[in-house]
């Protein structure tokens, strides 16, 4: 029994590292759509589910505004994904503005997104690279999250930082096509 537990936990942490961001667009609070995938296909995303009703979820966005505040600048983008129903929706924006939340409040009423992560629960938070790849993700909150939290926002970062300057260098490097200032034939 041990071992098909171990064997499972293995598949499901291989499943998680090739998942991709779903193709799904969300209105944010202000009624525009926005697309998952092209958002996280401009930056590295923190993808963060939470709801109204959800004390966790309420204490964990403090953390995450923070971040946001943070390591917004860096390059790495944030959604703040609501799950609230159609009953509770209209207190997302009344606990954005109260959090004083400046980054990005998505809705998801039917809950579609929340499933198409494989979410269960709220609170749930994913950092994705900008190819879509699951670097971490996390279910539940308690005081003390946040800083294991930071460090692989940290990571992500760095990792794209990285990338861009190693992207950046083999087109530096790339032979030049020209004889000059015009194309050779």
């Amino acid at each position: 029994m041990k071992r098909h537990t171990v064997l499972l936990g293995v598949l499901l942490l291989a499943a998680t590292a090739h998942a991709q961001v779903p193709n799904l667009a969300l209105k944010d609070i202000n009624g525009k759509r926005v697309a998952l995938r092209e958002v996280a296909a401009r930056s590295p995303v923190l993808v963060t589910f939470w709801a109204t009703w959800c004390v966790p979820c309420r204490e964990e966005l403090v953390h995450i505004q923070k971040l946001h505040s943070a390591y917004g600048d860096s390059g790495l983008g944030f959604l703040a994904i609501a799950i609230d129903d159609t009953k509770t929706a209209n207190r997302v924006k009344s606990v954005a503005r109260g959090k004083r939340l400046t980054m990005p409040i998505l809705l998801d009423p039917e809950q579609e997104a929340m499933r198409a992560f494989g979410l269960a629960e709220v609170p749930g938070v994913f950092i994705l690279d900008r190819n879509g790849k699951m670097l971490y993700q996390h279910t539940g909150y308690k005081p003390g999250d946040e800083a294991q939290l930071e460090e692989h926002v940290r990571t992500a970062v760095r990792l794209d930082h990285e990338a861009t300057a190693l992207a950046g260098a083999d087109s530096a490097a790339a032979p030049d096509t020209t004889r000059n200032g015009k194309k050779k034939r």
